[in-house]
């Protein structure tokens, strides 16, 4: 399974860095300054899209949990409903009602 993007650790890096920054003149020469700018402004773009995606996957889950409840409960249970309503009530339909019940959790 994937990994999320930790944002404490990303925030504390970039304070890392922002010190380090800061320090500059008694830390890091300038080509060691100018690559660590370079590599945190990648950083920080990447965590924006992360971020982004993020948004639009939350999006997505709520959309598939949604239709996935409307075909559940409003399309097969109603169906499977009106099958018992009809004395067709068989094994297998027992069946399939505990495995779509077992959906619903």
């Amino acid at each position: 399974m994937m990994k999320g993007i930790n944002n404490l650790k990303h925030r504390k890096l970039l304070a890392i860095s922002l010190e380090i920054q800061g320090d500059a003149g008694n830390v890091i020469d300038s080509e060691m300054l100018y690559r660590v700018r370079t590599e945190f402004t990648d950083l920080n773009e990447l965590y924006r899209q992360y971020l982004e995606l993020l948004q639009q996957l939350e999006g997505l889950v709520r959309d598939y949990e949604s239709k996935e409840r409307t075909i559940r409960s409003e399309i097969l249970a109603r169906s499977l409903r009106k099958l018992a309503k009809n004395g067709q009530t068989g094994a297998g339909l027992r069946k399939i009602i505990i495995s779509l019940n077992s959906c619903a959790h």
